[in-house]
């Protein structure tokens, strides 16, 4: 068995799609992505980008999000 933590690292929200879309940043806002970055579920505003690692990006090929407050998953 193994067993990982993971460590949340705050990144700058101007700095973000440069970090999920390194090359492609710069023809996108972020408000086009998620709008105004509330959780449809919950209404909270504070996300988790999870791993590449994750299946979810794995299989999904995109960058996905959790909402921190109900753990709702979306991608930006």
């Amino acid at each position: 068995m193994k067993f990982y933590k993971a460590i949340l690292k705050e990144i700058p929200t101007d700095k973000l799609l440069e970090n999920v879309y390194p090359i492609n940043h710069k023809y996108m806002t972020l408000e086009e992505r998620i709008g105004d970055g509330k959780c449809i579920e919950c209404g909270n505003d504070e996300w988790i980008m999870l791993p590449d690692e994750s299946v979810a990006v794995r299989e999904g090929g995109k960058q996905y999000i959790e909402c921190i407050g109900c753990g709702h998953h979306t991608h930006l």
